[in-house]
């Protein structure tokens, strides 16, 4: 069952490949089609790159604006069996409508992370594939880009990455091309798999270490002497803010 406001939408329709299920920010967006979480749909889409992960995804036009349109895929030893199909256990269980919900929930609580636009499911038998829409962060630079051009702003990220721990958000894969900074501030982006704890707990050095393994491997013509200097003071401003 999806749990519904008044600021979103649901429709669910039959398409030639399966049963689709669509939700959506109805305050932005009209009830989108199944040809609108498909790249070929938009003529000016373009593919995202540098921000790491498994997912495909691509910066396009829609009537809500500019925004990140990402199909789900799968890896290691799962995508030789189905690149892009997970089994179907529940509407609330799909990828991105759990994504959707997750990022909704954040930006309820003021924090940064992008504006969920639609989420969608198509589900065949017992195998669904899912697509996000989610609203484009303009012109921002990854956290990777700056640690690799020596203007890595490591006391705003570990104050960031505390605002969501102190609320108790745990992102499943916090990696180097995950924090953006743009002239509005810094975002967290791509919340697949992430929970909401209502408050911290042992997983919050998970996150971090796991931060500090992407910083390694996406800059490793930076100095390791500076890559952990930087890190220190990322972890120095962290603490201070969750204290």
């Amino acid at each position: 069952m999806i749990e519904k406001d008044g600021q979103t939408g649901c429709i669910k329709f039959n398409g030639a490949d399966g049963v689709c299920t669509v939700i959506y920010a109805s305050r932005v967006l009209q009830a989108p089609d199944a040809a609108q979480f498909n790249a070929s749909a938009y003529v000016s889409a373009r593919p995202v790159s540098g921000q790491g992960g498994r997912g495909s995804a691509w910066y396009v036009e829609t009537p809500a604006g500019s925004a990140v349109l990402k199909h789900y895929r799968r890896g290691g030893r799962a995508a030789l069996l189905s690149e892009a199909s997970y089994l179907f256990t529940g509407i609330a269980h799909v990828r991105s409508i759990a994504e959707y919900r997750v990022l909704a929930a954040l930006r309820r609580l003021d924090l940064p992370v992008p504006e969920p636009l639609a989420a969608f499911c198509l589900r065949s038998g017992l195998a669904y594939r899912a697509a996000l829409l989610t609203r484009c962060i303009p012109e921002a630079r990854s956290l990777a880009e700056c640690i690799r051009e020596g203007s890595a702003p490591w006391e705003q990220a570990g104050t960031l990455i505390a605002r969501f721990h102190r609320a108790g958000a745990q992102h499943a894969d916090l990696n180097a091309n995950n924090i953006l900074c743009n002239a509005d501030g810094f975002h967290v982006i791509d919340w697949d798999k992430g929970r909401l704890h209502g408050q911290p707990g042992i997983w919050t050095g998970r996150v971090l270490a796991r931060l500090q393994r992407s910083i390694t491997k996406e800059c490793p013509q930076v100095a390791a002497v500076a890559r952990d200097a930087g890190f220190q003071r990322l972890l120095a401003a962290y603490g201070e803010a969750m204290a």
